[in-house]
């Protein structure tokens, strides 16, 4: 059975994917380049890394980072102004914030029960 990370790992790859196309088309303007598939790429990794929770913590930790320089650098270097590239960004960040609360939580229940054995 799927836990609420799992879930949002999907959202976040099937985001990651639909953005990166629809950039790549000029269809909706995002300036993001190669960043969505990056994204989904850590995300596809954590999904299958369901064995090892602390691999897969650190590897939110690793999105949650890159995706904040990313912010950093789309706001302060890049002078677009696309709604769409900063309205993508903040659902990213929400939908990690949100991955790695979960997966902390799981992680800190099995320490709490690896204690009490």
């Amino acid at each position: 059975m799927f836990r609420k990370h799992s879930y949002l790992l999907l959202l976040l790859i099937v985001l990651g994917i639909i953005t990166y196309i629809l950039d790549y088309r000029n269809t909706i303007k995002f300036d993001l380049s190669i960043y969505p598939l990056i994204i989904s790429f850590f995300s596809l990794l954590i999904l299958v890394l369901n064995s090892s929770l602390k691999k897969q913590v650190y590897f939110s930790k690793i999105i949650f980072f890159l995706n904040s320089v990313y912010i950093l650098k789309f706001i302060i270097f890049d002078s677009s102004t696309e709604f769409y590239g900063y309205l993508y960004l903040a659902i990213i960040t929400l939908i990690t914030a949100l991955i790695y609360k979960s997966l902390k939580r799981d992680k800190d229940l099995i320490d709490s029960v690896d204690r009490l054995r």
